[in-house]
């Protein structure tokens, strides 16, 4: 059961608990548990068409043309190196980019510039408050549009309406739609847009067909640069809390990371944000300045919970809630305000039962995830900066303190930033029995085409492993703890191996505490392998 389904009282945690453990032993895949909320998300206002996942998967017609697309998609270039090249390469200007691609492809900037956005950035956390501020407003009544990345397992999960993935069939409608007319309006061999660019364009253009009353636009990385940076009418920012993260791309101190983060600032905009670091917050207050904006500092979550009717709940929320609620809060708020909806003064602090609903209602996926799954307890957590593996360990540690259950790590960091501070702080969590070190790889057969990562080969990836394997071995010896680790060539290879070494655990409890990290797609490629072993038949069904 997500972490993230908190709830009010006992006897609706009772009752949550049972209906849910209830669908979940109905014989769904454990793809389905980890993307689908406990219950179906609702809009107040519209029944969301989009809510057929499970049907979605199922369908192989559906499935073979999605696929056909994603396979497509990944032809365009990386969306780590378009960014590359365009903050080497001084000619290329990837906002100006986006805009020339975006209308070429019949969609013009004016035309989306009707619809009204919330814009989030952030080094740790964006993703959640998005998601939080997302279900804030549906609960409101709203229609919303919500774009982040990465996904998990399906390249579909980026684009959301009324809470819901896009489903298969209107992502594949929607991309050779796209597609096909850029390809035809190329003007040489190599004219087409990156890989994110492109999903950016593409993602605009389903927003405005769905006709959204609100888009939640996630930042893919930085903010100054970023192809969502193009939309001029935004008049709500967010700015999550910031870390050293993309350092090749967006600058190796604090500051300059601040600088890019805050470029989404638009003039007479509200921003908010939680970030703490004093350096940090001069460089946001200058960006601020500079566009006649406005910056609100926003108050601890905690303080919206002190009231008698609410200050029994704060135990029992997740992470999620804790560490963003606030900042989500907020920008829901000053939305529906400068919208014209609701009266709302900026670092208010309230709560009513609506607002309670919409945070504890957020279904946010592979984020401090906990799952039963056939004898183990995935904790499922894509965390790759240092503070949001912090809040990772934290967040198992907890979970597994009172265990007695065999506790066995599952990491993988792709990229070139540093994995050793990760490396320290999972050593130092708990004396795990098993430590893997694999490849985004759920077989030795290619990869899914949601989860083929073009940037890295199978032989980079494994080379990368066994690199992260040998400092975590050195560590070990830095420590004087005994070293458990081992490289496995893919996901299946690993829990095959788990298994075998602890063939007591059994499909009725979970026995295992296992904790997946270091990589969304690590989570990705975890859930694949383990759908493939525990139902064969899924190879057929896809």
């Amino acid at each position: 059961m997500s972490t993230y389904s908190t709830v009010t009282n006992l006897s609706t945690v009772k009752m949550q608990r049972i209906q849910h453990l209830a669908a979940f032993r109905s014989g769904v895949s454990l793809a389905e548990r980890v993307l689908n909320p406990p219950q179906q998300s609702i809009n107040g206002n519209h029944v969301s068409g989009n809510i057929q996942c499970s049907s979605d998967n199922n369908n192989k017609d559906t499935n073979a043309a999605f696929e056909l697309a994603i396979k497509q998609l990944n032809s365009l270039q990386s969306n780590d190196a378009a960014i590359r090249n365009s903050m080497s390469n001084s000619r290329v200007d990837t906002k100006a980019d986006t805009i020339k691609y975006l209308e070429r492809s019949g969609l013009p900037l004016e035309t989306v510039e009707q619809l009204s956005f919330i814009h989030v950035a952030g080094t740790k956390g964006k993703g959640s408050t998005c998601a939080l501020t997302e279900s804030l407003l549906r609960h409101q009544g709203f229609r919303t549009g919500f774009f982040s990345s990465p996904h998990i397992l399906f390249t579909n999960e980026r684009i959301r309406i009324d809470g819901q993935l896009l489903s298969k069939d209107k992502f594949t409608e929607q991309f050779w739609k796209v597609y096909n007319r850029l390809w035809d309006l190329r003007e040489h061999d190599h004219d087409m847009p990156a890989y994110f660019k492109f999903l950016t364009i593409l993602g605009f253009h389903v927003f405005v067909a769905e006709n959204v009353d609100v888009v939640v636009l996630e930042v893919g990385i930085g903010g100054e640069h970023d192809c969502t940076n193009i939309v001029r009418n935004v008049r709500t920012v967010g700015i999550t809390s910031l870390g050293l993260e993309h350092t090749e791309l967006l600058g190796r101190t604090l500051p300059e990371i601040a600088w890019q983060k805050a470029g989404i600032i638009k003039t007479g905009s509200h921003v908010f944000t939680h970030v703490t670091q004093p350096e940090c917050l001069e460089v946001i207050r200058q960006r601020t300045k500079e566009h006649s904006a406005t910056l609100y500092e926003v108050p601890p979550t905690e303080d919206y919970f002190r009231s008698k009717a609410y200050a029994p709940i704060w135990q029992t929320f997740s992470n999620l809630i804790r560490l963003n609620g606030s900042l989500a809060i907020q920008l829901a708020q000053d939305w529906l305000s400068q919208s014209g909806k609701q009266q709302h003064t900026p670092n208010e602090v309230k709560m009513d039962p609506q607002l309670l609903d919409g945070l504890i209602s957020t279904h946010w996926p592979g984020r401090c995830q906990l799952i039963e799954w056939h004898g183990m307890r995935l904790h499922l957590d894509g965390a790759h900066t240092l503070e949001s593996m912090e809040v990772c360990t934290d967040w198992f540690e907890k979970n597994v303190r009172d265990s007695v259950n065999p506790k066995i790590l599952i990491f993988n960091r792709t990229g070139e930033s540093g994995f050793a501070p990760l490396l320290k702080l999972l050593n130092r969590t708990c004396d795990f029995d098993m430590v893997c070190f694999v490849p985004n790889l759920a077989t030795s057969t290619p990869n899914a085409p949601s989860q083929v990562m073009v940037r890295f080969s199978p032989e980079m990836q494994l080379n990368r492993a066994r690199i992260i394997a040998s400092a975590w071995s050195d560590l070990c010896a830095t420590e004087q703890k005994k070293d458990v680790g081992q490289v496995y060539n893919t996901l299946t290879d690993a829990f095959t191996a788990i298994r075998q070494r602890f063939p007591q655990a059994t499909d009725n409890e979970g026995q295992l505490e296992v904790l997946v990290t270091g990589s969304i797609h690590l989570l990705g490629a975890a859930i694949s392998a383990l759908d493939l072993i525990d139902d064969p038949k899924s190879r057929t069904d896809k």
